[in-house]
């Protein structure tokens, strides 16, 4: 079975390199170069995974707090946790166009370091002084239309459950008041996990809270509002709920 199913993980990988070279690329040439509408390209991701990889892999989709996506709305960042690379695969048909910000090195990688470039995604360097002025540059692309996605763990977590997050698009926050939609991840880590080669059909769970808005932290401190926004994600954890559940019967025995 886990040869079966680390085969599985590899034809989805290739299924999804595939779908960036057969339907991305030339998505992004008409609607990024012909069309001029960049912030938009991610709409072929939302089809790809929906209508293609995820029907292929048996992968579904239940989201909670539909009523707080702003549909049609543009320039806003969504704060989510981080188990796998599963997690920005649903969040683009979940939520909606989205850039991200991730590590330098994808930019060497062969084609697909411009893909992630021309969709408006930000490289994160190790060294800091190299990601001055990345705040400046998140709030020009979401003035332009573009929404981004960040995962402030900065990794995957391996065991589920969250870790502790960090300081950067919470200080970007803070210098440019953009609007947050804190998000969580549920299952995806089960289904495509980082600790093993493996993949398996299944259900992820959307937790989609409300918005936060820049005028409703203007006056919080950055680390407030990064333990505040960590704490509500991790709320609809399973686990962090089995663990309030589990105070609540202690304490009703006390």
């Amino acid at each position: 079975m886990s040869v079966y199913r680390a085969f599985l993980a590899t034809l989805y990988y290739l299924i999804v390199v595939a779908g960036m070279l057969i339907l991305g690329i030339p998505y992004i040439i008409y609607k990024g170069y012909i069309r001029g509408h960049r912030e938009e390209i991610t709409n072929v991701c939302q089809f790809f995974f929906t209508r293609i990889a995820f029907k292929l892999f048996h992968i579904t989709l239940k989201i909670e707090g539909e009523e707080n996506i702003p549909k049609g709305r543009k320039g806003f960042v969504i704060v989510a946790n981080h188990q796998s690379f599963l997690d920005i695969n649903v969040l683009w048909p979940a939520i909606g166009n989205a850039a991200f910000m991730a590590k330098a090195s994808l930019w060497k990688a062969p084609i697909f370091g411009w893909v992630i470039s021309t969709i408006g995604c930000i490289p994160v360097h190790k060294n800091p002084r190299k990601n001055a002025g990345m705040g400046k540059m998140v709030a020009e692309r979401l003035a332009k239309g573009y929404n981004f996605t960040v995962f402030p763990e900065g990794h995957r977590t391996e065991d589920g459950h969250m870790l502790k997050f960090q300081n950067g698009i919470f200080r970007m926050a803070k210098e440019q008041r953009f609007d947050i939609l804190p998000v969580t991840l549920v299952n995806t880590g089960e289904i495509l996990p980082k600790v093993k080669w493996s993949i398996r059909g299944g259900e992820v769970k959307i937790v989609v809270h409300p918005m936060v808005k820049g005028e409703d932290y203007a006056d919080k401190p950055m680390g407030d509002l990064r333990d505040e926004l960590h704490d509500l994600i991790e709320s609809a954890m399973p686990y962090k709920q089995q663990e309030i559940e589990a105070a609540k019967g202690n304490a009703k025995e006390a």
